[in-house]
């Protein structure tokens, strides 16, 4: 990970929030350091071989000791990242909250159907690191339609928009378009060790499939729930 003295200063962080602003993405090349990266590859490589070679996601840190994933979200340069980023797009003062962790790892028959599921994120700041990509075949792209929609001042207008996109008509247009080409979803090829940030809230984004006998394997780390003092919410998961 960066060392304290590559912290971004509030011009670079400025840059990238404009960069997603305008781009929906922004890319931070090389963000890993190479030998972090290759514990990192190895650990998935055996967690999946454990798995049958099938499709894993591990929720949170644990259990991912001995790799940068571990500390990754206690990282204070990337703390001082996501906090900056945060507050040079929203204006406001970034919360003291916690990240939301998931390594995800496609591979084997189940990685068709954990693909081209188009969707939002939960939290304003998506921030993924691509661990191992195939280098041949179905490379797996990260697709994003950014900036879709405005964010919104309450959760049942969330809740909507999720019911909106999350139901089979929706899934067929959008997957239909993504057969046509439709240039407004754009593809972007994933580097093992770069750092990729956007606005998982308001963009519409899934990945591509990867063959079965490939791993494609991403980290990510969301910040920010704007709707997480919501009682709606809160009621909604009780059910």
């Amino acid at each position: 990970m960066p060392t304290p003295a590559s912290l971004p200063t509030s011009m670079d962080t400025a840059a990238i929030a404009g960069r997603i602003a305008a781009d929906g993405y922004a890319v931070i090349e090389d963000y890993v350091a190479p030998d972090q990266l290759r514990r990192a590859q190895d650990f998935v490589r055996t967690a999946v071989a454990r798995n049958g070679g099938n499709y894993l996601a591990i929720n949170g840190a644990k259990g991912l000791e001995g790799t940068f994933l571990h500390d990754w979200p206690d990282d204070t340069a990337f703390i001082a990242l996501c906090r900056g980023i945060y507050e040079r797009t929203s204006g406001k003062s970034a919360p003291q909250t916690s990240f939301y962790q998931v390594l995800r790892c496609l591979s084997g028959d189940l990685a068709a159907r954990h693909s081209l599921k188009f969707h939002y994120d939960s939290y304003l700041l998506t921030a993924l690191i691509p661990i191992i990509i195939p280098e041949r075949g179905k490379t797996g792209d990260l697709l994003i339609i950014p900036n879709w929609r405005r964010l919104r001042s309450h959760y049942a207008l969330n809740f909507l928009d999720k019911i909106l996109l999350d139901n089979p008509l929706s899934q067929w247009m959008l997957r239909k378009l993504y057969e046509r080409g439709y240039r407004g979803i754009r593809h972007l090829k994933l580097k093992p060790g770069n750092l990729y940030l956007f606005n998982g809230y308001r963009s519409i984004h899934t990945n591509e499939a990867c063959d079965p006998d490939a791993i494609r394997s991403t980290a990510l780390l969301h910040y920010v729930d704007p709707h997480e003092g919501s009682s709606l919410k809160r009621l909604l998961r009780k059910h």
